[in-house]
């Protein structure tokens, strides 16, 4: 169907710019259509300030969230379990700020012994009430927010900025940005000017703007996953935060990528007919949602995703009661096909099958990093199919799959560079061998079985010396490497399987 290749893909300019998720058992998701966006930056009142203060002057609490845009996305269990603290999150997304300092007015005086307040403020929304005038701007923040930092200054305050999706930026004029990029540096040079405010905003993050599954129904609202990625990485890690040092080159690179994508926007393919199914690791699996790698293919591309993949699982398999890839194949089998007049079709539950059939079916395989890490023996010479070995795990697999689906295509991809067991080079138990020979034996399997191959090992720009910048834990994905991974597959797609 499709010879091996190997081919090296260097990425478009402009590309280059959670939490691992531990899973006990299939994770599986679908995304199979683009987000579609109001567009606009919505300001109207929603009714629920009234219910909010009369809980704030009856609840207990130590922290409390306060967002101009929906705050429909925090969770306060998040707020419980990662800082520890008793946190009331609002309903209502505040107008202006009379509306905030009406908030605080009822929170501080509410008995509560208060130690944080977490803002989310639109420096746009700011400008918007004030009609537009600097004197208005100053005044009404010295009055209704200032006045409280200067006031409570044994209350940390921690501003979120937005955070919105890229086409907001790309569908402003000139005259326009220039205006709104002054105004968060205006903003946010006043806040740091306070010792108890932070001030994070992770808005120039391109694999978090780039991507529109990330997002709801508005620029603005990121999606409950990534509003958790969020939350952990500037309220808890302390990422993303602005300060005087930095604030300047902040705002600059957040222009020059507008400016960037403007004159020369990132082009990423368009596979909305094909549907494409995942088997792997916890590469795959431990990254769930829209900013995993198979996320990021549903979002960019505008496939069909299906995500089977599962953290820990290997190519072999380690006993019945493991989630290796052996172990999957025949439940997803029973549980995901139908039969028809020319045989079986991918018939996933509860998702619309029709649709699904018109789109050409593509299984991309990702095995191998602990296959390595656990020391599985690569192959049995007198027993091919033995599928304790990886090789005879994966042509065991691959072999059931292309049997029920012959028209399907196949993708063989290989692990990254990894720094764990000094890079590779130590062998790990008694039948164990060097990392790259698990690479070698893939190639080698694609070679055999007629499948397509994509070497992220040898062929890649992730490298042994750059780790650090694509991986988070020298093994792992970040959020920068997982895009590149997924813009990897889609290219490939494009390039070498599209007729």
């Amino acid at each position: 169907m499709h010879k091996a290749k190997s081919k090296h893909f260097i990425l478009t300019t402009g590309i280059i710019l959670l939490v691992a998720v531990g899973l006990a058992g299939l994770f599986l998701y679908r995304l199979h259509s683009k987000t579609t966006f109001s567009g606009n930056n919505p300001q109207t009142d929603d009714g629920k300030m009234a219910n909010d203060l009369l809980r704030l002057s009856a609840e207990d609490y130590e922290a409390v969230l306060l967002s101009m845009h929906s705050p429909d996305q925090f969770q306060e269990e998040d707020f419980s379990s990662f800082r520890e603290l008793n946190t009331f999150v609002t309903s209502h997304a505040i107008l202006n700020t009379s509306e905030i300092s009406a908030y605080l007015d009822c929170i501080l005086h509410s008995g509560n012994a208060i130690t944080n307040l977490y803002l989310c403020l639109d420096p746009e929304l700011l400008w918007t009430t004030v009609r537009q005038k600097p004197a208005d701007w100053n005044s009404s923040l010295q009055n209704h927010l200032y006045s409280y930092m200067e006031a409570y200054p044994d209350i940390t305050f921690e501003i979120l900025l937005p955070y919105p999706y890229i086409d907001y930026w790309l569908d402003l004029k000139e005259d326009k940005l220039d205006t709104l990029l002054t105004l968060y540096h205006t903003l946010t040079a006043e806040l740091c000017a306070y010792p108890n405010v932070k001030v994070f905003f992770p808005g120039a993050e391109y694999w978090l703007m780039v991507n529109p599954d990330n997002y709801t129904d508005t620029y603005f609202d990121a999606n409950e996953i990534i509003t958790q990625k969020l939350f952990l990485s500037a309220f808890c890690d302390g990422l993303y935060q602005i300060t005087p040092e930095n604030e300047d080159s902040c705002w600059n690179s957040l222009r020059e990528l507008i400016a960037r994508e403007k004159a020369s926007p990132t082009f990423y393919p368009d596979l909305s007919d094909w549907c494409l199914v995942f088997f792997g690791d916890s590469v795959l699996g431990n990254f769930p949602g829209s900013f995993s790698i198979p996320g990021y293919v549903a979002g960019l591309s505008n496939a069909a995703v299906y995500n089977y993949a599962a953290g820990g699982s290997s190519g072999a398999s380690h006993g019945e009661d493991t989630l290796d890839f052996p172990n999957i194949i025949d439940d997803f089998l029973t549980e995901n096909t139908s039969p028809s007049d020319s045989g079986l079709i991918f018939t996933p539950e509860g998702n619309d099958t029709e649709k699904l059939s018109r789109k050409k079916l593509c299984f991309i395989i990702n095995y191998g990093f602990n296959d390595y890490f656990s020391g599985s023996r690569i192959e049995n010479p007198q027993k091919p199919y033995d599928t304790t070995t990886y090789k005879g795990g994966l042509r065991t697999c691959i072999a059931k799959l292309q049997a029920a689906f012959p028209d399907a295509g196949f993708i063989l991809v290989t692990p990254t560079h990894t720094d764990y067991f000094n890079q590779g080079m130590d062998k790990n138990g008694t039948e164990g061998d060097i990392f790259p020979a698990y690479i070698n034996a893939a190639r080698e399997l694609a070679e055999e079985l007629n499948l397509s191959f994509i070497d992220n090992y040898n062929d890649y720009i992730i490298t042994a010396e750059n780790l650090g910048e694509y991986l988070s834990d020298t093994c792992h994905p970040n959020e920068q490497g997982r895009l590149l991974l997924a813009t990897t597959l889609m290219y490939f797609i494009h390039e070498e399987m599209t007729d």
